[in-house]
């Protein structure tokens, strides 16, 4: 019975004191009395010893003389001030960019600004081009800035605001997490009123990075498309990547074309098996749905 005894006493004796679980094999009790992660966390937070003697740190003393915790005790056997060190910085602070309010979580910088820095190889996020907390009028203020180009008038934000797809500029505004393109912003701001449903915000000068408030117009996708024919910008004919025919073909399709009542009785497959495009298409070229510029 005392054999037993004495074996429960020693397997009790080797728990660690802090969460008392047993040692493992690859977390052995270190000090006696706890295991490895635990005796970390206790030389950080025991509550015996004093706090580090750098102000502002609160962390705990090293063992011995030393008033300093390890970290400001490394730093000050390198010829440092401790007191300068930027981790110092407590994080319940907001972030040390002038405009960001996000509390502060590395470096003084929120979550965001620190990203920001790292993506640009440690640049200063203060004077970063884009803002999380812009308000409409910050954002007509700072287009505004933005020089015209003295022939065709266009505020070109390359370089201002972050390219979306086609070229267009997209932001944020505060208040609405959503990416937003800044034409629909800034020309809903000078109509005075969000802009329709299923409309765009379509540019007189057909160049998407431009922002002048007088160069947009609201339209929907078939006034934008008629808009862009009218001045010759539409892929027509071969000018678009995908066209299969041509001209030439599109007149011999035309002069070979035998109507009929049903696809016995016409051409119309064999000739879309001839120019490997499908029937509708053929059809669209006789009747000049497509290709209706060709004579």
């Amino acid at each position: 019975m005392a054999d037993t005894t004495a074996c429960l006493d020693a397997a009790a004796a080797t728990l660690c004191d802090v969460c008392g679980k047993p040692p493992e094999p690859d977390n052995r009790l270190k000090g006696g009395a706890h295991i490895r992660y635990c005796y970390q966390w206790r030389r950080r937070n025991d509550p015996t010893r004093p706090t580090c003697a750098t102000p502002g740190c609160g962390r705990t003393a090293r063992t011995g003389k030393s008033p300093l915790c390890d970290r400001c005790y490394q730093r000050a056997q390198r010829g440092n001030d401790p007191a300068a060190r930027p981790f110092h910085q407590r994080n319940n602070d907001t972030c040390k960019v002038e405009w960001c309010t996000v509390a502060a979580e590395r470096l003084g910088w929120c979550h965001a600004c620190y990203q920001w820095s790292r993506a640009n190889d440690g640049a200063d996020p203060t004077a970063r081009r884009y803002r999380y907390a812009r308000s409409v009028e910050d954002l007509v203020a700072l287009i505004m800035t933005i020089p015209p180009n003295p022939v065709t008038g266009c505020r070109v934000s390359t370089g201002v605001f972050a390219a979306g797809r086609g070229g267009y500029p997209v932001t944020t505004i505060q208040g609405d997490p959503r990416t937003q393109t800044v034409t629909r912003i800034v020309l809903a701001h000078r109509l005075g009123r969000p802009l329709r449903p299923a409309t765009h915000a379509c540019h007189t000068c057909d160049n998407p990075p431009c922002v002048e408030p007088s160069h947009l117009w609201e339209g929907t996708a078939a006034e934008n498309s008629r808009d862009r024919d009218s001045k010759g910008r539409g892929a027509r004919g071969v000018g678009n990547g995908r066209a299969r025919l041509n001209p030439d073909k599109v007149r011999d399709i035309r002069v070979r074309y035998v109507p009929g009542n049903n696809q016995h009785e016409s051409n119309i497959a064999a000739l879309a098996t001839e120019y490997g495009v499908k029937p509708q298409a053929i059809r669209d070229v006789v009747r000049r749905r497509t290709w209706a510029h060709v004579k």
